[in-house]
């Protein structure tokens, strides 16, 4: 079977200066949630009128890279092996213990606020839903995708639904580093076209 590679970027572009925080207790979203990656399993169910019901199971990761003083990059990764890999990027801004992505000029966001996932991305091709939960030390998410073009793989009026269930021991010699991640580089796709984006292999 083909592999499929799917990642959604977000980007989101901020010009704003932070205040230094004078409580050195304080942590942001990067301090929380970032270092060691989430590590745990994802299912991909794929529904449709007219096709047979595809039911996969693979090893899911969250994690955080591309670090700057006021944006993030949050990665899920979903690897099934040989049927299949799908991949989201969503960057924006870190909020305090928050991050947010908005697109002005759509409906499109994701947060993760209060602990709280939530995310819509619509297209002429597709839409796309998110929720879940993340805290320090487990985070799990489902994202769901309703083609309303045929694109690749999926066909017209495809239903792809992912959950992920990832988990990380959290100790006191955690200090943010690489933890043996290397870079890779795959093809991006996204509505406005493909494109080829580094993620985290770890």
């Amino acid at each position: 079977m083909k592999k499929i590679v799917l990642l959604i970027g977000c980007i989101l572009f901020l010009g704003c200066a932070k205040e230094n925080d004078e409580n050195t207790n304080f942590k942001n979203f990067t301090e929380e949630y970032g270092g060691k990656p989430f590590k745990g399993s994802v299912t991909q169910v794929v529904t449709g009128e007219g096709f047979e019901d595809i039911n996969w199971n693979g090893d899911g990761m969250i994690t955080l890279i591309e670090a700057s003083d006021d944006s993030i990059s949050v990665v899920f990764l979903a690897d099934f092996g040989n049927q299949s890999e799908i991949n989201f990027k969503m960057r924006g801004i870190v909020d305090g213990l928050n991050f947010r992505f908005e697109d002005d000029e759509s409906a499109s966001f994701f947060h993760v606020v209060d602990e709280k996932i939530s995310g819509n991305s619509e297209s002429t091709v597709q839409q796309m839903r998110f929720d879940g939960t993340m805290k320090k030390d487990q985070a799990k998410m489902t994202a769901q995708i309703y083609f309303k073009e045929a694109n690749g793989p999926f066909p017209k009026g495809a239903n792809l639904k992912l959950d992920f269930n990832t988990s990380r021991e959290i100790t006191n010699n955690d200090d943010g580093g690489d933890y043996g991640c290397q870079m890779r580089l795959v093809p991006i796709w996204s509505p406005s076209g493909v494109t080829m984006g580094m993620v985290p292999d770890c």
